[in-house]
């Protein structure tokens, strides 16, 4: 038994996946983490989740100002630059809070970290990773965090949204590495929720959290300038790419409950065990399902939207506390409506 915990992208919103970690870590102290997938923000808040540093995170989601994470300017004065805003105070929090230390920490334990990205020469999902045993998925591809400054890279590129802010050429310090020029942005920008992580890696509880609620995101604003048109437009895409991400899980995990009633059905009905595996391994070719057990996906996110500005970045401390009270609440309500045996582990 495996437990994942997929935390998603999306700025200051992440106070709310910090309200829910909180409340799970409460009601379930031996609740341990094997796999944690961060998107963007979720990036951010893997690492201490490893460590469990439960206390800074919420110190951090309810604390910072937007002004402690990116530098705004006009628009006009950006134009032929890589990004409209300038992510120096954000990179200065991670060095202050990242410590080499705390990095150590977690490149040396058992619990497996997984940080998204997109590349933007090859279009890549790319996740970087402290497992030297994970494999290149189908749909990403993998590279081990080597030392603390291309943990802390990888990290920043993970929460970097492109245009508003910097890619980031996270292996630039590795001498005859042929990606050493490559740039980096946002996971979210390909994976939204990394679920497909935590199953290739074997996590049998995932707990996704997401940042975003179930539905449309109705906003009332008529928009009638460009950088708002521009905001309002990766908030569209990021939500529909977060769709398609819970889409293929919950078919694999379907797929799984079916294929896992039937054989009990031929059990039941007098075939034998060789015979049920016989007939579920085709000669040529590779049965995907073969040795996987039905999965428990475990979906918390918000029922209504969170606030945090277009894209996530507006950090108000006074709206975060809002938004860990509604994560909170909302872990809450999760455990109350599990059923017997959900959680066999507890």
């Amino acid at each position: 038994m495996k437990n994942a915990l997929v935390i998603s992208g999306g700025g200051a919103k992440g106070a709310f996946a910090v309200g829910v970690v909180q409340k799970l870590i409460a009601e379930y102290p031996v609740l341990n983490f094997d796999i944690v997938v961060g998107t963007s923000t979720g990036s951010l808040i893997a690492p201490l989740a490893i460590a469990g540093e439960y206390d800074l995170l919420r110190q951090l989601y309810t604390t910072v100002k937007t002004e402690d994470i990116i530098v705004k300017d006009n628009l006009g004065n950006r134009l032929g630059m890589d990004c409209i805003f300038e992510a120096g105070p954000l990179w200065n929090l991670m060095k202050k809070y990242y410590t080499d230390d705390l990095i150590a920490r977690i490149m040396g334990g058992s619990q497996k970290l997984f940080l998204t990205t997109t590349c933007l020469q090859t279009g890549e999902l790319v996740v970087f990773t402290n497992d030297a045993t994970a494999k290149d998925g189908r749909y990403y591809k993998v590279k081990l965090i080597k030392d603390a400054l291309h943990f802390r890279r990888a990290v920043m590129a993970s929460a970097c949204q492109p245009v508003f802010m910097p890619p980031i050429q996270v292996n630039k310090d590795h001498t005859g590495d042929p990606e050493r020029t490559f740039q980096y942005v946002d996971g979210g920008v390909r994976e939204y929720a990394g679920i497909n992580m935590a199953i290739d890696n074997g996590a049998t509880h995932i707990f996704t959290i997401l940042l975003s609620p179930e539905g449309a995101d109705h906003v009332a604003n008529t928009y009638e300038k460009l950088f708002g048109i521009l905001q309002r437009t990766i908030d569209i895409f990021t939500v529909d790419v977060g769709k398609n991400d819970l889409l293929i899980p919950a078919i694999y995990n379907d797929a799984l409950k079916y294929i896992d009633t039937v054989k009990k059905k031929m059990s039941a009905e007098g075939v034998s065990q060789a015979q049920i595996d016989n007939f579920f391994n085709m000669p040529g070719r590779e049965n995907p399902f073969a040795g996987k057990k039905p999965l428990k996906i475990f979906i918390i996110r918000p029922d209504s939207p969170l606030g945090g500005g277009p894209g996530g970045l507006v950090f108000d401390p006074e709206e975060m506390k809002n938004m860990v009270s509604r994560g909170v609440m909302a872990a809450g309500t999760f455990i109350a409506g599990l059923n017997p045996g959900d959680l066999d582990w507890a």
